[in-house]
């Protein structure tokens, strides 16, 4: 059926761009660092693509301010040492 746009589709397109993959890069750079370096996205941008690191960067950085819990946790338990 020509027009269908199913979930697992978008999926396999997310991860053939490597959209995933720079979500993740940039995810655990955060964790990390509690920043994403500079270094990091010109080797993502260099590898994906201009278009699809800042998204992914854009959409990490959304979730952080609209209190994501699970990216909140992981943040917090970096600064706040046990």
């Amino acid at each position: 059926m020509a027009g269908i746009y199913t979930r697992e589709k978008v999926l396999g397109d997310n991860l053939q761009n490597g959209e995933l993959e720079t979500e993740e890069a940039i995810m655990n750079e955060k964790e990390r660092f509690g920043r994403v370096r500079t270094s990091l996205m010109k080797q993502l941008r260099a590898r994906y693509g201009d278009d699809v690191a800042n998204r992914a960067l854009y959409r990490i950085n959304k979730r952080i301010s609209e209190g994501s819990l699970r990216i909140q946790a992981n943040l917090n338990t970096i600064k706040s040492p046990s």
